[in-house]
């Protein structure tokens, strides 16, 4: 009796149990109709929605949003369309056409770029009343407020003060060329034969084989630093370069907001980082020897609205890091090819020549006079270039024939737009040094956005273009450059296994050794 009973109750468990499961299953199946096949239907301007499953995109956009988007691409049948993502709770509207980027450039009262700045912000630290304070306008009679203000003349929110600083500072003029002279000065004394055992592997006499990848990331993000702060930073944390480099190879999990359990790396950089722009921020100004003019004001500014400590330390390390996310990888990328290519690099190294003038490098004249690797340079941009442009949807926009929703995100991920086989022909995979100097119009091509657009475009783009210039002019005049003899090095391959926030490194375990002999002069 009382195993009929017990086989009973079993049986009954288990036919309870396939009919939930069976419950489920089919209204997971109908759900999955109404969503992506019966409401596309019925609303034809919604942009086409990725199909999935339970949970969503989330996953797969983190692991290789480079590959999730392929696959939209390929679900719209690459008509390049605008489509739709659903990433956790956000719903994010994947943008790749150039008029449809163009497009959202130029509708700014609608799309707009302030919301997305807003959350990076809190995602880097601010917090509480300094957002406020961030993007109040001045109203006389409040403290923030000070009559022909030297910093703010406008009368601007800080956020606002700040962007016009970072273009004064960084867009052709004395503060930038100021800047550059400093960026210089520290790649003369990094690329030195004495000065590179952080980077060299063995060494026999005048040669030696050194990492590409170890020498441009350290001696880049280390001029960063002296160009922008002097030797303060060092002084107050004599890691912080190397704080930097680890913060920035997870820095997408600070930018999407995902939280430090997952990185305890990127964690403790970014704790140990703001601890020390807190220090530099509580210098008095005679102790900050050798900060950049917009360093200088932005602290200015800062004090004048009045936000916390903490908060002037986050946007610190905020500006810290942009200056630092782009430059070691498109120099990586950039000599990678000039190396691998004798032909090229002997027509770069000619034209590098022109750019010294009684043994001084003249900076602006070989930004101006050198075709072949400004050539070089933008094909590398263009294969390399990772980042995503976004903007919040204020309210219902029409970007070509699609409506965008209000309260969701549209993303530009500028590696579908510089991959676009519309535009860029049946070789757009591959590297073609030529591509932009037969084709000048390419430069100003809408698929073209390796430094963003409209209100976002980057204002440090010149500044950029001549501290890469800069580095490879030293390096090559200083040695003989040539790829590791000896080896069967294969060409590095992109990273795609997380999302990129500008240009795209190569994947970790890859590298370029190449044998540097000393010159005589």
């Amino acid at each position: 009796m009382f195993v009929w009973l017990s086989r009973s109750v079993y049986q009954a468990e288990l036919s309870s149990a396939f009919l939930v499961a069976a419950i489920l299953a089919t209204w997971l199946v109908l759900w999955r109709v109404w969503r992506f096949t019966v409401r596309p239907y019925l609303r034809p301007q919604d942009p086409k929605e990725l199909p999935y499953w339970i949970p969503c995109h989330a996953l797969s956009f983190f692991q290789n949003s480079d590959k999730l988007i392929e696959r939209g691409l390929d679900f719209t049948r690459r008509t390049h369309e605008p489509f739709a993502l659903q990433v956790g709770f956000n719903k994010f509207y994947i943008v790749t056409g150039p008029r449809d980027v163009a497009e959202v450039y130029r509708k700014v009262s609608t799309l707009n770029w302030d919301g997305h700045l807003t959350q990076v912000l809190t995602n880097f630290g601010f917090k509480g009343s300094a957002l406020d304070l961030a993007w109040h306008k001045p109203i006389p009679g409040e403290k923030c407020y000070v009559h022909k203000n030297p910093v703010n003349p406008k009368q601007l929110p800080l956020i606002k003060v700040i962007e016009e600083i970072y273009i004064a500072q960084l867009l052709p003029g004395i503060h930038m060329t100021e800047m550059s002279s400093q960026f210089i000065k520290s790649l003369k004394d990094s690329i030195h034969p004495s000065n590179l055992d952080f980077c060299t592997l063995q060494m026999n006499g005048r040669n030696r084989r050194v990492s590409l990848r170890n020498l441009a990331r350290y001696t880049l993000v280390e001029a960063a630093t002296f160009s922008m702060f002097g030797h303060t930073l060092h002084r107050l944390n004599p890691d912080i370069v190397q704080n930097m480099l680890d913060f920035n190879d997870q820095a997408w999990m600070v930018f999407f907001g995902l939280p430090e359990m997952f990185s305890s790396k990127v964690a403790k950089a970014r704790r140990t980082m703001t601890e020390t722009m807190k220090q530099f921020a509580n210098l008095p100004e005679i102790e900050r020897v050798g900060q950049a003019w917009g360093i200088q004001q932005v602290l200015k500014a800062q004090e004048t609205v009045g936000i916390d400590i903490d908060s002037r330390a986050c946007m610190l390390l905020l500006i810290f890091w942009a200056a630092n996310s782009n430059e070691y990888n498109i120099t990586f990328w950039l000599i990678a090819h000039l190396v691998s290519n004798s032909t090229l690099l002997e027509q770069v190294k000619a034209e590098i020549e022109m750019g010294w003038k009684d043994g001084e490098l003249d900076i602006k004249h070989l930004c101006a006079n050198a075709p072949t690797l400004d050539g070089a340079f933008h094909e590398s941009l263009r294969l390399n270039g990772g980042a995503m442009m976004s903007r919040k949807v204020l309210e219902p926009t029409m970007i070509g024939d699609k409506l965008l929703q209000a309260g969701t995100n549209v993303l530009m991920p500028s590696r579908q737009l510089h991959m676009n086989e519309q535009v860029w022909g049946d070789d757009y995979k591959h590297f073609n040094s030529r591509r932009f100097i037969e084709d000048k119009g390419l430069l100003k091509h809408s698929s073209y956005r390796p430094f963003g657009g409209g209100v976002s475009y980057c204002p440090g783009r010149v500044m950029a273009k001549e501290q890469v210039y800069a580095f490879i002019a030293i390096l090559f005049r200083r040695f003989d450059v040539k790829l590791a003899q000896g080896l069967d090095q294969k060409f590095p391959v992109l990273d795609e296994s997380t999302p990129s926030l500008g240009i795209t490194g190569p994947v970790k375990n890859m590298d370029v050794l190449m044998d540097l002999t000393e010159k005589s002069y």
